[in-house]
């Protein structure tokens, strides 16, 4: 199992931390993060326990099923998933 952290900037200023455990290309566990504001604020524990037990490649699907049920101030679910894919990327070639 490999664990890492991201934290990025997002197009509005705020930042996400992503707080990743893989094991190969499967999300073991994931904290999503940061002083951006999501609504409805308890979604974010939803997306993290959807995005559990999946492989890096689904994020950006599974992340997309969540474009008309939250609203990111400053930001977009594709940036989320932007932020989950590159910490991944992080872990498996430092």
């Amino acid at each position: 199992m490999v664990t890492c952290s991201l934290v990025k900037r997002l197009s509005g200023g705020k930042t996400i931390k992503v707080d990743l455990e893989v094991t190969g290309e499967v999300i073991k566990d994931v904290v999503i993060s940061g002083d951006f504001f999501l609504y409805p604020e308890e979604y974010i524990h939803v997306i993290e326990s959807e995005l559990r037990g999946k492989k890096v490649s689904e994020v950006s699907k599974i992340l997309s099923k969540f474009r008309d049920s939250v609203v990111i101030a400053s930001a977009s679910i594709e940036e989320f998933a932007e932020a989950i894919i590159e910490t991944y990327r992080t872990c498996v070639s430092g």
